[in-house]
């Protein structure tokens, strides 16, 4: 069963590349799942050629390389799929796919979304755990205090694993980054995890020391989703890591899961087809009011009329339409949007089941059995010439608390999924985006608030975002 994009287990090529290329690295990009891109074919001339189709994939800076890591584990895994070749100086934060069918191959170009270190690559999560070696950690109060700690980050490395070169090159002056990672640290540490005896990183690959921790579960390659892993004495932590410049900026996105891989279990077979369904009718309207508006281009019109779209090859002519037409009809009263909405609700038990396990991860704490504990870490801080350093008190939600909390909100009652009281949704008038909100509940408290959008690509399934909800994040204070 699949539900609008490509399904990796049964690759089928159509004879669209940008199609294909689409549908494959949005299934790669839901299976990873945990780290938040964009992608979209490269126009940028002399970037695609006879033998290259070029793609940008927009994401953090500080994801890039795990993200490209974790696609060329899915790549390898893959029969029919197989890496491509990229230049020596990208090989850690690009990746390419060849696929037996189609004969130019698909280089990814892993973009970061203005949100990159002016240094160049991210040294957040190298700080962080290097930090986590001290014996003790005092908040610095100016530069120089500052430019110390860079200096044991240096000094520590030999007890560092997985770190790139540019991380340690990017340490010198960046201050801001240092300032969320002393929050962060500094949370680690207050959990009894300082003064550690050894770190991984996790970004590149995973150490041998530590892979027997990497877990692939619910269709999510980084179910264990640990950016770094910090030994001390015979206990692990793995360290989920996060940042913000202040403490009132909104947090992180705990997962970017799309509908198909969300939801692969046989059990929502059912809810799967009945999406099929809607989606095709749906996108059937949107052109067929595109060629009534005169809104299509000739070729796409002289396509339609070689071949008649129908509910099961709309997806070869919707890319080809206007994003503007797409979103009109999407934030309109006969929205797609209103017949996933309907679903989703009518279905609610099952769906906020399946995001409890993915969002908060509670299947982890079976690794304290080994002696590995997770927790989610948010190192919140910023620094400037006029405001100095600003390191505020970092947030640290580990499985066992949230296990309990979660255990205390189920005894009051079960799990619901519900719209975002207040918010307008896709479907409803004065509608500004092409998004439905819901809330996932548990004993009467908000958990999370989701979101359901498309990534700019209308053949794929849309993705559940999802941040931590205010009175859920009270709960821990």
């Amino acid at each position: 069963m699949t539900f609008m994009g490509e399904d990796l287990a049964n690759l089928e090529f159509k004879g669209n590349e940008e199609a294909f290329t689409l549908d494959l690295l949005s299934d790669i990009d839901n299976q990873i799942g945990s780290i938040q891109t964009e992608i979209e074919i490269d126009k940028r001339p002399g970037k695609s050629t006879g033998k290259k189709l070029a793609v940008s994939q927009v994401m953090p800076d500080k994801d890039r390389t795990k993200f490209a890591a974790l696609a060329n584990e899915i790549i390898d895994k893959h029969p029919d799929l197989e890496r491509g070749p990229v230049p020596p100086a990208r090989k850690e934060k690009d990746y390419a796919i060849k696929y037996k069918n189609m004969d130019r191959y698909i280089y990814v170009n892993c973009r970061p979304d203005g949100k990159r270190s002016a240094a160049g690559d991210d040294p957040n999560e190298l700080m962080t755990a290097a930090l986590c070696l001290k014996s003790t950690l005092k908040i610095p109060e100016n530069s120089d205090e500052m430019d110390a700690l860079i200096n044991d980050v240096r000094l520590g490395l030999n007890k560092v694993k997985g770190y790139k070169k540019g991380q340690v090159e990017s340490l010198s002056g960046d201050y801001p980054n240092l300032c969320q990672a002393v929050s962060a640290a500094k949370a680690v540490h207050d959990a009894g995890y300082g003064d550690a005896d050894m770190v991984y990183l996790t970004g590149q690959a995973w150490d041998d020391d530590v892979k027997q921790f990497q877990i692939t579960k619910y269709g999510m390659a980084d179910f264990n989703s640990s950016d770094f892993i910090v030994k001390k004495g015979d206990k692990f932590l793995g360290v989920s890591l996060k940042k913000k410049q202040r403490i009132n900026q909104e947090d992180p996105t705990l997962i970017n899961k799309s509908f198909s891989t969300l939801f692969q279990d046989s059990k929502f077979n059912r809810i799967m087809k009945q999406l099929d369904d809607k989606t095709g009718l749906f996108y059937l309207k949107v052109l067929a009011r595109g060629k009534r508006e005169g809104k299509l281009s000739k070729e796409l019109l002289a396509d339609m009329e070689k071949t008649r779209p129908n509910t099961r090859n709309w997806k070869q002519f919707i890319q080809r339409v206007d994003n503007e037409v797409v979103n009109r009809e999407l934030k309109s009263s006969s929205s797609l949007f209103k017949d996933m909405a309907n679903i989703i609700l009518k279905n609610k038990q099952m769906i906020a089941d399946q995001l409890m396990q993915l969002i908060f991860k509670s299947d982890l704490k079976d690794l304290q059995k080994v002696n590995f504990d997770f927790a989610l870490v948010t190192g919140i801080g910023d620094y400037g010439p006029q405001k100095g350093v600003v390191i505020e008190t970092g947030e640290y939600k580990d499985i066992d608390t949230v296990t309990t909390k979660l255990n205390d909100l189920a005894s009051k009652g079960d799990v619901d999924l519900v719209f975002t009281p207040g918010s307008t949704q896709a479907f409803q008038p004065g509608a500004t985006a092409a998004v439905l909100k819901f809330d996932l509940v548990l004993g009467g408290v908000p958990l999370c608030n989701i979101s359901l959008r498309y990534k700019g690509n209308f053949r794929s399934a849309p993705s559940f975002l999802a941040t931590m909800s205010p009175e859920f994040k009270a709960i821990y204070k």
